[in-house]
């Protein structure tokens, strides 16, 4: 009875059309049961077409032995099965590195560590209460050139101040402010401390 089954499925694929044509209709109605199998094992729907296309393209050259098999579908699985096993042996084999250099491309960050964090929070808290004992010329005066970035010229068109003064301020500013810092390290307050700065 197989004999005659195999007769009959080579003549409804006559040898005279095109090998691709005979190819397509050896494999489309399997077609549906590869994908399904492929996407079973890839668990993604580009891969499992790119594993079913890889198949096809494997079996084409074999079309003669394909058109024989009894269980077509059964060899093409089989094929999907060890393409699916040596792409995956081939991307282990790829992407295993050393130990070290893996954990370091996963857990190095250029962002701040948590104790970097913590020291940055605690910095800006320590300049926050030194710069609230600043007079407000000596707060504006920082804030234009040192934190925004103006030039002593344009400085000097904003405050109506001449050069020399404008660079004494900003100096007696910085001083100041050198100072309080220090005190709010040590933990000191400057408006209890009673020491005139």
């Amino acid at each position: 009875m197989k004999a005659k089954e195999r007769v009959t499925k080579l003549a409804v694929i006559p040898g005279g059309r095109s090998a691709a044509q005979r190819f397509e209709a050896l494999v489309q109605p399997h077609f549906d049961v590869l994908y399904r199998a492929a996407y079973r094992m890839t668990r993604t729907v580009h891969d499992a077409e790119d594993l079913v296309q890889e198949v096809c393209v494997r079996a084409y050259p074999r079309l003669e032995e394909l058109a024989t098999i009894d269980t077509s579908r059964g060899w093409l699985l089989c094929v999907m099965q060890r393409l699916f096993i040596d792409q995956t042996r081939r991307y282990e084999r790829l992407h295993v590195g050393p130990l070290d250099a893996r954990l370091e491309e996963t857990l190095v960050s250029d962002a701040p560590g948590i104790p970097d964090q913590a020291d940055a929070a605690l910095r800006k808290q320590r300049l926050d209460r030194a710069w609230q004992w600043l007079s407000k010329e000596q707060r504006a005066l920082l804030a234009l050139h040192d934190v925004g970035g103006y030039s002593l010229a344009e400085m000097m068109e904003l405050t109506g101040l001449k050069e020399g003064t404008l660079k004494s301020r900003l100096h007696r500013a910085r001083v100041k402010l050198g100072k309080l810092l220090r005190r709010v390290e040590r933990g000191v307050d400057s408006a209890d401390s009673g020491v005139a700065l």
